[in-house]
């Protein structure tokens, strides 16, 4: 088994793009049970319900200062709106997504409220949701009279799998502001995949047969923003290898909410729902409120019409802003006959309802077909589907019926799995032994111009010598195995200038498998890290090795002074470019 953190408490904090929560477990009751875990209950007061997750909302005080979160911010929100009162604060909903897929990502960068008519720096608005959920955790562990310190706990923070280095640097600087220090990054999928290899299966059945040594698995996480995907084989000794590179995309349930907001806005047109939503704020929290609820429980099957309570407002809005009313309107388009809109009810056409999930599922089906043609995922027979978004009975219907040679394992706490994943995760966190590298990574070096070889406009004249700049020295090939904690490649590198005092590597990732020029197409500079060589009695005859080391989730550089030996390990400042 992999070892063990030391640690009395592992807590775990799952910031989703739709929902949030945390859950922990004490290290003598992991190691009697690992699925012994606690989560906390959230009630949503308004609706008289208890949910396992609270939604990813936000809310500040015109002081810029934290007043709610989750269910109480919804809540709130729209308590303030109905009085007219809220076009002072400050409210923010499924922010997380502004982190995915963007490579130049500053700690300054600012994310607008859910009016759209205010922006406050990300970092504030991801660090203070962070401590809300930090604070509430040791709230619980206080209550209950545990004795746990700070110090006692290991904390654990999700992160999607497809997210690059840029974002897992922006989440954990934005926890360690919230006061989180001890920290671990955890990649969804990976989490969730612990989860259902420790989940109690009974023996004998397919699905303990999944995780025996030598099976290889797809974990399928369909979350609110992404679909996160992983493959992952068995090893002999139960750790967990990744046989591919995570892969993915903006696929997830809040994909079926933006269809459903584009029906709205084709019938009433752009500007009345801009309109409403601009003087209706709370009328719009309630209906897409409604719309989730319709969505969660909606399987495809029966022909009978799925019914969604439409705020009046909308309609009067769509009515004094253009003369007509709602019924004219429908009986034009396309729409008539698959939807019919009376008063404040909305009934939908199964059909015409089921369109609303066709983007996701399209993506999500082409995508699965494309990874089972990899070699490396070539004869896989296991699916197992996770996520809050894979609790959709439509999304488990697809998956089953594009794959029938397949076997689709979904377990009972699917949208739990990745939060009580990382929880293991934290106990365990060399369980994941090796990774498949996303990119090609190395750094910008210069090398003896050849001629023929190396493009003119990259000749550059040092001294005596002509060399050519901007040559990508690569350390990691896109896709080789990156064994945990293992120094990548060693290269060497010499300065340029007998008298230099320090070297500056600039790295780099690319989308090829064999980059030339750091200015090649698909080449980005992620970070750059900085080596004191204050000696300069050997003049350019002073070696420094540089490493990378893939120690788990996150990306760590070792430069080597080979005359001292002295070693030199940092993090890459992947949010400072400059």
């Amino acid at each position: 088994m992999a070892s063990q953190s030391a640690k009395i408490l592992v807590a775990a904090i799952d910031f989703g793009t739709t929902y949030s929560g945390y859950a922990f477990s004490f290290r003598h009751d992991f190691e009697q049970d690992a699925c012994k875990i606690s989560s906390h209950n959230w009630p949503a007061a308004s609706r008289g319900l208890v949910s396992l997750k609270t939604p990813t909302s936000i809310l500040l005080n015109p002081q810029e200062e934290f007043d709610c979160f989750g269910y109480d911010a919804e809540d709130r929100y729209t308590a303030l709106a109905n009085e007219d009162l809220h076009k002072n604060w400050f409210y923010f909903r499924r922010f997380k997504m502004m982190l995915h897929g963007s490579l130049g990502i500053k700690r300054d960068v600012k994310v607008k409220t859910f009016d759209s008519q205010k922006e406050l720096p990300a970092m504030k608005i991801f660090s203070v949701a962070i401590k809300y959920l930090k604070d509430h955790l040791m709230e619980t562990l206080n209550k209950r009279n545990t004795g746990v310190r700070r110090d006692d706990i290991q904390w654990v923070l999700t992160v999607p799998a497809i997210w690059n280095d840029p974002a897992k640097q922006f989440m954990r600087e934005a926890a360690e502001k919230a006061g989180i220090d001890d920290l671990i990054i955890s990649l969804e999928p990976e989490a969730a995949s612990l989860f259902c290899k420790y989940m109690p299966i009974e023996k004998g059945t397919d699905d303990f047969k999944t995780f025996q040594p030598g099976n290889k698995y797809i974990v399928l996480d369909c979350g609110g923003g992404t679909v996160d995907i992983t493959v992952h084989q068995v090893q002999q000794d139960k750790t967990l290898k990744e046989l591919f590179k995570a892969s993915g995309g903006a696929w997830g349930g809040t994909q079926v909410d933006e269809a459903f907001k584009q029906l709205i806005i084709k019938i009433v047109g752009s500007p009345v729902y801009l309109n409403f939503c601009e003087k209706n704020a709370a009328d719009f929290v309630d209906m897409f409120r409604e719309f989730e609820l319709k969505k969660r429980g909606f399987s495809g099957e029966g022909n009978k019409q799925i019914t969604i309570k439409i705020p009046v407002s909308l309609q009067e809005t769509f009515e004094e802003d253009t003369g007509e009313t709602i019924q004219e309107v429908l009986g034009q388009t396309s729409l008539s006959g698959k939807l019919k809109w009376a008063g404040d009810k909305l009934r939908i056409s199964s059909i015409l309802f089921a369109t609303f999930f066709d983007k996701a599922t399209t993506n999500i089906i082409e995508h699965l077909k494309k990874l089972l043609k990899e070699p490396e995922v070539e004869g896989t027979t296991n699916i197992i589907m996770v996520g809050g978004f894979s609790e959709s009975p439509l999304i488990q219907k697809k998956v089953k019926e594009e794959f029938p040679k397949m076997h689709v394992l979904i377990p009972a706490e699917a949208g739990l799995s990745v939060l009580k994943g990382a929880v293991i995760f934290g106990h365990l966190p060399k369980t994941i032994s090796s990774r498949k590298a996303k990119y090609t990574y190395g750094l910008a070096t210069m090398t003896k111009f050849i001629k023929g070889k190396h493009r003119e406009d990259k000749k550059e004249t040092i001294g005596n010598q002509v060399k050519c700049k901007d040559i990508f020295s690569i350390h990691v090939e896109k896709g080789q195995t990156l064994e945990l904690d293992e120094a990548q490649s060693d290269r060497s590198y010499n300065p340029v200038d007998p008298e230099q005092k320090e070297i500056i590597f600039q790295f780099y990732i690319s989308d090829s498998e064999d980059p030339m020029y750091v200015t090649d197409s698909g080449c980005t500079h992620i970070g750059k890290m900085e080596v004191k060589i204050p000696d300069t009695s050997g003049g350019l005859d002073r070696q420094v090795t540089v490493q990378l080391i893939f120690g788990g989730t996150e990306l760590k550089v070792k430069a080597i002074i080979q005359k001292t030996k002295k070693e030199v390990i940092a993090k890459l400042q992947f949010l400072d470019k400059d």
